[in-house]
C-alpha cells in the first residue's frame, strides 16, 4: 500500500511553511526530521521547517496509518516524495 495510491487516507500534498498555504514546498525537498501520532492524524515535520499531515477517511484508513505509523521511525531522513511513495 502506497499514500499516494490509497483511497482510505488522505494527505498534505504539499508541506506548509506555518499552515500557510501559499508558502508550498516541493515534496522532494523536504527531509522526514520528526513525526508525531494525533489519533487520527500523523504529524510529519521537516528539517526545512515544513509540516504535512495524513489523515484516515475511514477505518481502513486508519488500519493503514496504523500501517505507515510503524514504519515512519525507519524513514526519517526520507524526502516526502520517497515517503508517499514507499511501499508500506
Amino acid at each position: 500500500m502506497k499514500i499516494k495510491e490509497s483511497k482510505n487516507l488522505k494527505y498534505t500534498k504539499s508541506p506548509l511553511y506555518n499552515f500557510e498555504e501559499i508558502e508550498k514546498v516541493e515534496p522532494r525537498q523536504c527531509i522526514l526530521d520528526s513525526f508525531h501520532d494525533l489519533n487520527e492524524h500523523i504529524e510529519l515535520h521537516f528539517k526545512n521547517g515544513t509540516i504535512a499531515f495524513l489523515g484516515a477517511i475511514n477505518q481502513k484508513g486508519g488500519a493503514e496509518l496504523d500501517q505507515i505509523e510503524a514504519k515512519l521511525k525507519d524513514l526519517i531522513g526520507k524526502c516526502y516524495e520517497e515517503i508517499l511513495n514507499f511501499n508500506f
